[in-house]
């Protein structure tokens, strides 16, 4: 679990003195969960000095391909594709049962907990629990991305909407055999053709109903943005 909100491109967990005692190996999303994977074991009995490795590889910097592409390409030259956090195991119940649940924190740090119980059971015997929470930080970022995509939308039908005022025959033409190449063939059954009337009024309809619901979509993230 991400509670950084820093997302991790992949982890595993290792045991210190066996390199063959290894599990993970999965990428979790900022503020996200990941699945159970295979396969760690831990001791039937909990001793003193009990530690595990977490081995993280946290996201490569920059927001294009070519950032990220020159990010994994420093990382690798300087040796540090991959961090490892040494972590206490913490005392568990015995015989061990569960899950050993890996917990990423702020500041690149993390705790592991033996359990079977989840961290949003009260008797959960971590000390971080429940679920991770989005910051409204994160929560605008995903907002704002989405508002781009929507608006980016919006643009677009609203000019084709000016163009099928303008030319409608080229527009008929040019929907006909986009609908064609993506749409199930039953859609445009009862249409005779481009040229058809009813596909006309169906066209129509159908880039106002974009363009509405681009506006409705726009209007719901504005009001959810943090």
């Amino acid at each position: 679990m991400d509670y950084a909100g820093q997302g991790i491109r992949y982890y595993y967990v290792v045991a210190p003195s066996d390199d063959k005692n290894r599990g993970g190996g999965e990428s979790i999303g900022p503020y996200s969960a990941g699945g159970i994977m295979c396969c760690y074991s831990v001791p039937q009995k909990w001793h003193e000095g009990l530690s595990v490795d977490v081995v993280v590889s946290y996201p490569l910097e920059g927001d294009t391909t070519d950032e990220r592409s020159e990010s994994l390409a420093r990382r690798e030259a300087e040796g540090k594709l991959n961090e490892t956090i040494h972590v206490d195991v913490p005392k568990y119940e015995m015989p061990a049962s569960g899950t050993l649940w890996v917990q990423f924190l702020p500041d690149k740090k993390a705790t592991v907990v033996v359990s079977d119980l989840s961290p949003t059971h009260d008797e959960f015997p971590g000390e971080v629990k429940g679920w991770p929470v989005p910051s409204e930080e994160y929560r605008g970022k995903l907002i704002d991305q989405k508002l781009a995509l929507a608006q980016d939308r919006l643009e677009r039908d609203q000019r084709d909407l000016i163009k099928f005022n303008r030319d409608p025959e080229n527009t008929l033409n040019e929907y006909w055999n986009l609908f064609n190449r993506t749409r199930a063939t039953d859609v445009l059954d009862r249409f005779s053709g481009a040229n058809d009337p009813q596909f006309e009024s169906f066209l129509e309809d159908y880039l106002k109903n974009n363009l509405e619901s681009d506006e409705n979509e726009i209007q719901m993230l504005q009001d959810a943005r943090p």
